[in-house]
């Protein structure tokens, strides 16, 4: 019972840390939460990256660096249990917005209302798909954040963060990615579902590679920060 909840995040301090929280930490927090519920309203458009079918794609990707930059950083710097903290909120944050999307769709307008069919086509994604766009992210989020904290268990003197990265990332990219085609796009041909699952991921890992030096520069003054504000609450 006790793992189920800590796969969950259950029990998890939503609302009342375990410990203090530095406003850095809390603003960082909030800019990721943001970006990830902001990723799973962007995803309802795809692309074609380059004019290229075969690197097919959503505009998740906006928000894609942030997310990226801001989880690794926090599964580095403030540890695992914090991560799935932002998890837990993000989750919740999409799943109220699917419901007060769906609550406007089907609330009928006034006479000056004339959009009705343009904001079912761009905001009227069925349960279906976002209930897999939340699960998806979900898995895929506790995939990478747990391939992370094994591999910095293992590393000497927490060294290899670029390692682990790139390697815990491409691991929860591919289960986000298997679990919302499979799930959410269901009715898409089985040939397309195979090419979008592995072809995403990807993509992301591309951008990973090139954001890294950022993300390592990030984490290192994230952390040098946090470390200043403990010393000066110690004096």
């Amino acid at each position: 019972m006790e793992k189920f909840k800590d796969f969950m995040g259950f029990g998890l301090p939503l609302l009342s840390p375990d410990k203090k929280v530095s406003n850095l930490q809390m603003s960082l927090s909030l800019l990721l939460v943001i970006s990830l519920i902001l990723s799973n309203i962007l995803v309802v458009k795809s692309v074609d990256l380059f004019c290229q079918p075969f690197l097919a794609n959503t505009c998740s990707l906006i928000a894609f660096p942030v997310t990226y930059l801001l989880s690794d950083v926090f599964s580095e710097v403030y540890g695992y249990k914090w991560s799935r903290t932002t998890a837990t909120w993000a989750f919740v944050g999409t799943l109220l917005c699917s419901l007060m999307f769906q609550i406007m769709i089907y609330w009928p307008g006034n006479a000056a209302w004339e959009n009705q069919d343009a904001l079912v086509a761009i905001l009227g994604n069925t349960p279906q798909i976002a209930i897999a766009s939340v699960l998806a992210y979900w898995l895929g989020d506790f995939a990478n954040d747990k391939v992370f904290q094994i591999m910095k268990a293992r590393s000497k003197e927490g060294k290899g963060f670029q390692v682990r990265a790139i390697a815990s990332s491409l691991v929860g990219k591919y289960v986000d990615g298997f679990v919302f085609t499979f799930i959410g796009l269901s009715f898409l041909p089985l040939e397309t579902k195979i090419i979008m699952v592995i072809n995403a991921p990807f993509i992301q890992i591309c951008l990973e590679t090139l954001l890294l030096p950022l993300t390592t520069w990030v984490m290192k003054a994230v952390k040098k920060k946090e470390e200043s504000v403990a010393v000066e609450a110690t004096a």
